[in-house]
């Protein structure tokens, strides 16, 4: 039944991973976490840190379970603001009908494979705003099927990420991490965050030892993602909703 098949019978062994090859060729190198600047007063924790040209700055309400991201242009000094997005981030799926194959994960990023001849994927990530998930569906045939393959990998990878870094600190600091990702989603360019971006998220969040290093790699897998996401979205033939 085409690719799908093998695939799902890989499943176990994708999840026994800790990264796929797919995201390790695209991890940027981790900004310096000594240098994050934090603030904390009242329940709200600041994080600061600056690169070559941008400062951001992430705001962690721990007291309201909000968190923010801005952008500051070094230069200019013209500030860009991302969504107010809330740390109990919903999995909530599009679509309502039941898949033969699903994955979900904290970050946002989704698919459903409905088995057939051709199977029919639907792919979800979140919107760039934070007020929740944008998605399309395709059926699967020569246009978009390695672009598939690589969405695929890509969201087992985040998902096994993300259940890595759980065991280090909670579900409540990758909830935290993700939300703050998907505000920093509205200021980056195609979604792609820096390593800068994420390094201070990572402070934010409150962060430390194993659990600061696995939450760069989860940002890290949710870059990767956005680009297969995209890939899929130019390389098919056959979009619908």
């Amino acid at each position: 039944m085409k690719k799908v098949l093998s695939m799902v019978l890989s499943v176990v062994m994708l999840l026994s991973m800790s990264v796929t090859a797919f995201a390790a060729e695209n991890r940027p190198v981790a900004a310096d976490n000594s240098a994050v600047q934090i603030v904390e007063a009242n329940g709200v924790r600041t994080a600061t840190y600056s690169d070559e040209t941008t400062t951001y700055i992430v705001t962690y309400d721990t007291v309201k379970g909000t968190i923010c991201v801005s952008q500051k242009d070094i230069e200019t000094g013209k500030i860009h603001q991302g969504a107010t997005v809330s740390t109990n981030v919903s999995t909530a799926t599009t679509r309502a009908a039941s898949s033969t194959i699903h994955q979900d994960t904290f970050s946002n990023y989704e698919y459903d494979i409905y088995t057939g001849n051709p199977n029919e994927w639907n792919l979800e990530r979140p919107d760039d705003d934070g007020s929740g998930q944008v998605y399309f569906m395709v059926y699967e045939n020569s246009s978009n099927e390695d672009e598939l393959d690589a969405w695929f990998e890509a969201v087992n990878a985040l998902n096994n990420k993300e259940w890595e870094a759980v065991s280090a600190c909670g579900v409540s600091m990758v909830t935290s991490f993700a939300a703050g990702f998907m505000s920093g989603m509205a200021v980056a360019t195609g979604g792609v965050l820096t390593p800068g971006a994420i390094t201070a998220i990572v402070g934010a969040v409150g962060a430390t030892g194993a659990a600061e290093v696995l939450l760069f790699q989860v940002g890290t897998c949710c870059n990767v993602c956005r680009l297969a996401y995209q890939d899929v979205y130019n390389a098919t033939d056959n979009m619908h909703f």
